[in-house]
């Protein structure tokens, strides 16, 4: 098996082209990837940036309205979004490891805590009947 870093965004704003183009290719040529991008720089847990780059700090209004969506869904459900987002990257077959950006020690075991967290399936269910994640997008399996 071959592990890469993923050239394709996989988080829950952005992750269709890697679920549909992307992933099944990997899976016929036995690659698996190291996912980097599962808080998109940040934004997902509240910074004023999208990725990376020059032009990170222009937000298109569609990913704006999408976390927002996200959010109030993640409240609904008692569910910190953040955690949400760290375990639906790591979720399909051919993520092999996420890599998570820390400042501090306290954000570094936020993000150990956040992947042992259970999130529970009507929070999955919800995001997909609102197609806010794609409905072949797997989902995180932690054992009862």
């Amino acid at each position: 098996m071959t592990c890469a870093c993923s050239p394709r965004q996989y988080s829950l704003i952005d992750h269709a082209n890697a679920l549909n183009n992307l992933f099944p290719v990997a899976r016929q040529k036995n690659v698996s990837f190291v996912v980097g991008s599962s808080l998109n720089a940040g934004f997902i847990s509240g910074s004023s940036r999208y990725n990376y780059g020059q032009n990170s700090w222009k937000i298109p209004a569609e990913h704006i309205v999408k976390r927002d969506k996200l959010r109030a869904i993640a409240n609904q459900f008692g569910v910190d979004l953040r955690t949400a987002a760290l375990q639906f990257s790591s979720a399909p077959d051919v993520a092999v490891s996420l890599v998570v950006g820390a400042h501090t020690e306290a954000q570094a075991l936020a993000n150990a805590s956040s992947m042992m967290a259970t999130v529970p399936p009507g929070f999955w269910e919800e995001l997909k009947r609102q197609r806010l994640i794609e409905d072949n997008a797997p989902l995180p399996q932690f054992p009862a």
